[in-house]
């Protein structure tokens, strides 16, 4: 792999109207050499509901890799560990699903 290339770049529109759209790219300018941002959201009311990325600088006092949640539209974002896309995206999914259930 190489910079630029790009891992994942996908989009679902689920049951209920609401969107999640996953997209990682190879990049040696960010910790754990992935750009990523994992999104979950409602389309028509631009509404955000999670969200897991990244940034080259520690943003948010949550470090590099982190984790946005809106209830009753307040976010919060807190730090993540990071070990490879693969199992972070894992996360992310099984997290969806748990917020799919409530």
């Amino acid at each position: 792999m190489a910079d630029g290339d790009v891992l994942d770049d996908t989009e679902q529109t689920l049951g209920d109207g609401t969107r999640v759209r996953l997209f990682a790219v190879e990049s040696s300018s960010y910790p754990g050499g992935v750009n990523y941002r994992f999104q979950y959201y409602d389309p028509e009311t631009g509404a955000e509901f999670l969200r897991y990325d990244n940034s080259q600088v520690p943003t948010h006092a949550a470090g590099h890799h982190h984790r946005h949640v809106w209830v009753d539209g307040e976010e919060s974002v807190t730090g993540i560990d990071f070990v490879d896309l693969e199992s972070h995206l894992s996360r992310f999914k099984t997290e969806l699903t748990d917020h799919e259930r409530n």
